[in-house]
């Protein structure tokens, strides 16, 4: 570990600004979950809790929150439990804000766990198009999973390679990658204080070989003028500007950094021609010296009070790689015929009076599970085996009966009109903690749980008591 780190710093920043701020907590910041809630009933029900709201420049669904009463931590309010608004770092938004999919698109989410950064995509997509979201550990694919069900995400397909393998298996497949890369994580000081303990200058140099070969990747495996953001968060030369500044040298005029600060984000009022100077003023350090600087952004944590992070989008203009060909690998769930998609519809239809299907949408099925996706999803071809496929649907039950996923309740439930159940705040509260409560005798089945207006799950129903069936995720306790 290097003794002190931001020494290494000084010709670019106040070296005294950016050590205070490293000893100040990082103030909190969410995400509103447009697939699930609108920014403007956020604000209103933000407005209710008495919470204040500022708005992140660069992200229209993101703010910074301050609330007076923190008895009660903010992961265990309702909206964060049930997928409405996503606790996200404010810096870390502006990646897929900068990557800009479009619905219909196909993206590539090359490191996405936690999965932030993908609910943030496929929120901008309204979940059209589809993004395949890989990560390599085990660990962070079930924790990429979590993130995606409870945000209500139905056009991802999750697998499980090395960035580096896309290059070559999927090249000239994705109209947008984001590569988010692995680093000594220099930016994330303020929330871990172990962060500087990777900053090594050999951990550096393991890191920027690391980040070249998923950024080359990610270059192989976007389609002609498509769109590729490489993003860390860390502050090291070597694993940002240095590592653009190698890919360009390597291909030349068949990349571009293109200038990422567009209208939208300079109107907003953020000093992004800030954070391209201050990128500028590193590159200029780069030995041997540049002849052409290129528009990246650097986001110094004291200077926008945020992590440190590091942006730069670039645009393909050529061939980088030639095609191979590989056989398409089925998917490990399989496709439910029409006929079987229609009968299930029904059954559930005839339990809530909706289906919670929408067009386009259809289900897929491993074992007893049902899986609900797009079609654009269910058409891709891949070359790789998937590791899960769109968002839980139902149960197919040994007597025949079918049961609604908790994660399809969340995103659709309040939309039901049969067997909905309005929870007071002292029920809530009660539920929350993991116990049972009184219903009417009338009540039986399968129940919709609703509190001002959000289905929070599901209970059964019977003999005058409400089965908790909520995951031990939402309890409090």
């Amino acid at each position: 570990m290097i003794a002190r780190p931001f020494d290494r710093y000084q010709e670019f920043t106040d070296i005294d600004a950016l050590t205070d701020i490293a000893d100040k907590p990082l103030r909190k910041s969410i995400r509103v979950n447009t697939l699930k809630m609108s920014v403007e009933e956020f604000r209103v029900r933000a407005r209710k809790k008495g919470w204040a709201l500022e708005q992140i420049p660069w992200c229209e669904e993101g703010f910074f929150i301050d609330r007076e009463d923190r008895s009660s931590a903010l992961g265990k309010d309702l909206l964060h439990l049930t997928g409405c608004m996503y606790m996200q770092e404010a810096a870390s938004m502006l990646p897929a804000e900068l990557l800009d999919p479009k619905q219909g698109e196909i993206i590539l989410d090359m490191s996405a766990a936690p999965g932030s950064k993908t609910t943030q995509m496929a929120a901008r997509m309204q979940s059209t198009g589809h993004i395949i979201a890989n990560d390599v550990q085990e660990k962070r694919l079930w924790t990429l999973k979590t993130a995606l069900h409870r945000s209500g995400v139905t056009n991802t397909i999750v697998s499980k390679k090395p960035g580096q393998w896309f290059g070559k298996h999927m090249t000239e497949c994705f109209d947008c990658v984001l590569c988010d890369a692995p680093c000594t994580a220099q930016g994330t000081s303020r929330k871990d204080p172990h962060a500087l303990m990777y900053s090594s200058q050999d951990n550096i140099d393991k890191m920027s070989h690391i980040q070249m070969q998923l950024l080359e990747s990610a270059i192989h495996a976007a389609k002609i003028e498509g769109r590729i953001v490489y993003s860390t968060c860390t502050l090291t030369p070597e694993e940002n500007e240095g590592v653009v500044r190698k890919m360009l040298e390597k291909f030349g005029e068949k990349i571009e950094v293109v200038d990422s600060m567009a209208k939208d984000v300079e109107d907003s009022g953020w000093s992004g021609r800030k954070a391209k100077e201050d990128s500028m003023s590193v590159q200029k350090s780069l030995q041997p010296i540049p002849c052409n600087l290129f528009p990246a952004l650097r986001l110094w944590p004291q200077t926008f009070d945020t992590e440190g992070f590091f942006c730069a989008v670039l645009q393909k203009n050529a061939v980088t790689r030639e095609k191979e060909d590989y056989a398409a690998v089925a998917f490990q769930e399989s496709l439910l015929s029409r006929s079987k998609q229609e009968e299930i519809a029904k059954k559930i239809e005839e339990l809530y009076g909706i289906s919670f299907m929408y067009e386009g949408e259809i289900l897929f099925r491993r074992e007893d599970q049902l899986l609900l996706t797009s079609q654009d999803c269910a058409g891709i071809q891949l070359s790789l085996r998937d590791y899960s496929i769109g968002l839980p649907y139902a149960k197919l039950l040994k007597d025949g009966r079918v049961r609604l996923s908790h994660e399809m309740a969340l995103l659709r439930g309040s939309e039901a009109s049969k067997q909905t159940y309005m929870v007071t705040d002292d029920e809530l509260a009660e539920l929350l903690k993991g116990k049972d409560i009184p219903c009417l005798e009338d009540l039986y089945g399968d129940l919709l749980l609703i509190h001002d207006g959000i289905c929070f799950g599901r209970a059964l129903a019977k003999n005058g008591k409400c089965k908790n069936n909520l995951p031990r995720t939402m309890m409090y306790s």
